[in-house]
């Protein structure tokens, strides 16, 4: 979620708290003032009902209803003191139905005469203003929460607008292509700090990038040509006829040495090579034909062990993907599955529009399925460097795909999913 999306949740949430909270309280004091409001003019009419009565002689002693809100009874006896105030409803003609009223009903004494009056108010105005009163706030919260939203949509988009730019340099950011990287000033000086630290990591980064770089491409070199140079030599001590049966498989034991050395020297700088994204140039590639011609490369080591190849592959599958990459990564698992693959064994080679699929029969394995693709895992293959299936999930990697292993049926297999993205059909 973006922070602006994620702020904006949160200041709604306590807008729509607080603004729930204040409406809550503006209500209940409308009504309640309204309520008073009600009872004081039910209080002032009383007052002026008594002083209608103590002035106007004529109507002292009969019972009178003035309108549906005032009746004055006259009473033989006066009994209480008692003032009551009750809400209550009466049936309306015209509306056909009750209506709420507040009554108030007291005994008067006036002039030797006893009464007892009732004055009642209507109380739908109230519930009218009520209603009214709570759609209005209601209208007020979402203008509010409206105008809060989108203000603060804009004013966060003006104050994070470098935070954005610099966030678009980063992701266009290219260790390949190498320059300096340039930040844009910001009003803001948390921004410009924040950039200037982005500046020297970008140019630390691109700095080590190209140090590592040279360092691999010399080490790719430096360290092959005294390599072969000390072969040669061994080789042509062998050549010798003065050696005796001990110097020989001291020499024969030190050649293994250097060309192990050798593999897995290789093997590093490759892996090294694609964790520094030096292989970057894709391409659409003929998997189906790419894989016929690996094993066909390999025939010879397939029929020394005579093991019965069984391919069924999807000639119309392309995928997008590096070429050099690609070789050394069919290589490596044909290697591998004719490597430990038994005398007389099988070697499965599947390829479809969603997986590539190589399984070769074998003995059980002694790592586990995650430890198979660790560097320098060699199980129980003393001439083996460790280094060729952590080449291939390094290159699985990068291809944004996945890999994986399992060992069912007397047979080790090697699972690839091929992504959508870099996938096609001829």
């Amino acid at each position: 979620m973006k922070l602006l999306n994620l702020t904006n949740r949160y200041y709604i949430a306590i807008a729509l708290v607080l603004l729930m909270v204040s409406s809550a309280f503006l209500a209940y004091r409308v009504l309640y003032l309204v309520d008073n409001e009600v009872s004081e003019n039910i209080l002032y009419e009383k007052m002026e009902i008594e002083k209608q009565l103590s002035h106007q002689k004529n109507i002292q002693g009969k019972h009178i209803i003035f309108g549906d809100r005032i009746e004055v009874e006259p009473l033989e006896k006066f009994t209480t003191f008692r003032v009551r105030m009750i809400d209550t409803t009466f049936y309306d003609i015209n509306l056909k139905m009750r209506v709420p009223y507040r009554q108030l009903t007291y005994e008067q004494l006036l002039d030797g005469k006893s009464y007892r009056i009732k004055i009642a108010q209507r109380l739908t105005e109230t519930e009218r203003l009520a209603e009214g009163v709570l759609a209005t706030l209601l209208l007020v919260a979402l203008d509010i929460i409206a105008c809060f939203y989108f203000l603060n949509r804009w004013f966060s988009s003006k104050i994070w607008n470098p935070f954005y730019r610099a966030l678009n340099i980063l992701k266009t950011f290219d260790l390949q292509k190498g320059g300096a990287t340039t930040f844009q000033r910001s009003k803001v000086d948390e921004f410009n700090a924040l950039n200037a630290e982005l500046s020297k990591l970008t140019d630390k980064v691109s700095r080590d990038y190209r140090n590592l770089r040279e360092f691999t491409e010399n080490m790719s070199h430096e360290t092959q040509t005294p390599l072969a140079i000390i072969r040669s030599k061994l080789e042509l001590l062998l050549q010798g006829s003065n050696l005796t049966e001990t110097q020989v498989q001291q020499v024969l034991s030190t050649l293994d040495s250097v060309n192990r050395l050798s593999k897995m020297n290789k093997g590093l700088i490759m892996l090294t090579r694609i964790e520094n994204e030096q292989y970057a140039g894709m391409q659409m590639l003929p998997m189906g034909k790419m894989l016929r011609k690996q094993v066909d490369d390999l025939e010879m080591f397939i029929s020394s062990k005579n093991i019965q190849v069984h391919i069924d592959i999807d000639e119309n599958v392309l995928v997008r993907m590096n070429q050099h990459l690609a070789e050394i990564l069919i290589t490596n698992l044909l290697s591998n599955a004719i490597k430990y693959n038994r005398e007389n064994g099988d070697l499965f080679v599947r390829l479809s529009a969603d997986t590539l699929e190589i399984a070769n029969s074998g003995i059980p394995p002694v790592l586990s399925n995650d430890e198979i693709f660790d560097r320098f895992k060699k199980g129980d293959s003393p001439d083996s460097i460790g280094l060729g299936l952590a080449i291939v999930r390094k290159i699985i990697d990068h291809w944004g795909s996945r890999i994986k292993y399992e060992y069912k049926a007397d047979l080790h297999t090697f699972t690839i999913t091929l992504p959508n993205r870099v996938v096609g059909k001829v």
